[in-house]
């Protein structure tokens, strides 16, 4: 008996190291109760530990660290010598639901302090009760070909826009009504948008040449409002960003006539 337990104990064991192991860290996006974050795309990755968020060109996963790397050159030799910062961080645990990481040398500690940072995975944020009377965006134009745009969505799926700067074809106001089922994208959205943390939420970082945003959502059955302005979203509302900014281009909108 003593001998099947040890077994039992040492398969389970094995069993949830080999289950973890087989979860693919950069394959998910990673979120803390602070709304700090940790996601890769195009093979960089983005991070806030503390405030303030940031970015790695280069990364890698050897056995249970995940290695940050900036690789630069300097004008000390005519910018002929590559150079190269790691930032390394051990892998204390990771399964489907939860990362712990922590910073493992100088350079990381110096990007994140020596704590364990305990990651959720954020495709499991939800909030059922989220439900809105009306949604108010503002995007902004930037030194590009930002779109310019005031957009107002009801629960019933009533659009309003007006349009401004590289808003093509659309210019001035116009009004649709978003289908069955981008009325529902909208609704997940905001239920997995994780917007009770964002009452007093701000930006910590201040980026040059990017539109700034700004939501106010009036929610059901609360007189409260929330109200977010950043040119540089967290991960948590990213999503719901997007889907603002391309909803004009998804919806068939027509012309307010204004009677005078």
């Amino acid at each position: 008996m003593l001998k099947y337990g040890l077994f039992l104990l040492v398969f389970t064991f094995t069993f949830q190291s080999s289950r973890a192991q087989g979860v693919r860290l950069d394959s998910e996006r990673w979120i803390t109760t602070s709304l700090g974050h940790l996601y890769f795309i195009d093979k960089k990755v983005y991070y806030n530990f503390v405030g303030y968020a940031g970015v790695k060109e280069h990364y890698s996963i050897v056995n249970d660290t995940l290695i940050m790397t900036d690789i630069y050159h300097t004008s000390a030799d005519n910018f002929k010598k590559e150079r190269r910062d790691d930032f390394k961080f051990l892998i204390r645990h990771v399964d489907h639901n939860h990362l712990y990481i922590k910073a493992i040398d100088p350079n990381a500690i110096k990007l994140a302090g020596n704590t364990t940072y305990d990651f959720k995975n954020f495709k499991n944020s939800y909030d059922k009760n989220i439900e809105f009377e009306k949604i108010y965006f503002l995007s902004s134009t930037c030194f590009g070909d930002c779109p310019q745009l005031a957009i107002e969505i009801w629960p019933n799926g009533d659009y309003h826009l007006k349009a401004g700067d590289h808003a093509e074809p659309y210019k001035g106001d116009y009004k649709g009504k978003l289908s069955s089922s981008q009325t529902d994208s909208l609704n997940y959205l905001l239920k997995h948008s994780e917007l009770k943390k964002m009452n007093n939420w701000e930006q910590g970082n201040q980026v040059a040449d990017a539109p700034n945003y700004y939501f106010a959502i009036d929610f059901t059955n609360t007189k409260k409002k929330l109200s977010i302005t950043t040119n540089e979203p967290p991960l948590n509302i990213i999503d719901l960003v997007n889907f603002m900014i391309s909803s004009y281009k998804k919806v068939n909108l027509v012309p307010v006539i204004n009677n005078k």
